[in-house]
């Protein structure tokens, strides 16, 4: 028998239980059952299959939201940050400015604001130089004390048609007669910053050996001198060397003064041109 006849018979019975299955009124019921039993363990199978397939693509539907959720947090959170730095940078300007006009407001000096325009690195602790000239004040000149609010900066040197340069008390060569507040300890300051850095201090030199003075204590200009007028706050003691063999043993002792104005910091100041006008 060829190959052709026994597909042919195959296809042939297939055919007639099919039609007998599925058309055949008596058994219906014993075809439906055997149906829904045959398919039924890959229906549960495909439909939990679904299911797990949702719930994926619902977390990650889920976890996408939550990654946008969060980077606009993070942005938010870096606006804020910002704004709140800013504000803080305002407010400090705003201080600053409400302590530079109660100072201008003073009627014992004839005061004339300045900026920094310039400083150099090389020379950060020496001078800086400011944006008035003779051209701006016909009183400017040479040696005049330069303040800010906070204390003593300095005085002028080279004064310029528009800009003069301004030595500030953290150089050597800058020297202020002065006392301490309570104990009257009078002598030199003279600059004295650390060659490797840090803040800028000052020594306080030429203090006779029975003159006493604390740390903490104030350290105020005499007016002697005539470049600086009296009583302008120059710093405070922070060191008070005791007399011994070590220290302090020659004819004057000295001390270690820190700076009241922010010399690592200096923005805007006045220069003192004189006396004030006298009332008419």
């Amino acid at each position: 028998m060829s190959r052709t006849w026994v597909f042919a018979g195959s296809g042939a019975a297939l055919a007639a239980g099919v039609i007998a299955i599925f058309f055949a009124p008596a058994t219906t019921r014993w075809t439906e059952r055997v149906t829904i039993e045959t398919i039924s363990p890959f229906a549960r199978a495909w439909g939990g299959v679904k299911n797990r397939w949702g719930d994926f693509q619902q977390s990650l539907r889920q976890f996408d939201a939550l990654e946008e959720e969060n980077r606009n947090l993070r942005a938010e959170n870096i606006r804020l940050q910002t704004e709140i730095r800013q504000l803080d940078y305002l407010r400090t300007e705003n201080d600053r400015f409400r302590e530079m006009l109660a100072f201008r407001d003073q009627p014992a000096f004839r005061l004339l604001a300045c900026r920094v325009v310039e400083r150099d690195a090389s020379n950060w602790w020496n001078s800086i130089l400011v944006d008035r000239g003779w051209n701006d004040d016909p009183n400017l000149a040479q040696d005049q004390p330069v303040v800010t609010p906070r204390g003593v900066v300095g005085k002028t040197g080279t004064v310029g048609r528009s800009t003069t340069r301004v030595m500030l008390i953290s150089d050597e060569n800058c020297k202020v007669s002065v006392l301490t507040e309570s104990a009257g300890a009078r002598g030199i300051l003279l600059g004295d910053t650390p060659l490797n850095g840090g803040s800028p201090l000052c020594r306080m030199t030429f203090v006779t050996r029975e003159a006493k003075f604390e740390v903490g204590e104030r350290v105020m200009t005499t007016g002697l001198g005539g470049t600086f007028p009296p009583n302008l706050l120059v710093g405070t003691v922070s060191e008070a060397p005791p007399l011994t063999s070590e220290k302090n043993s020659g004819l004057y002792r000295e001390g270690k003064v820190t700076p009241a104005a922010d010399l690592n910091d200096l923005r805007e100041m006045f220069i003192l041109t004189g006396g004030a006008p006298a009332p008419k």
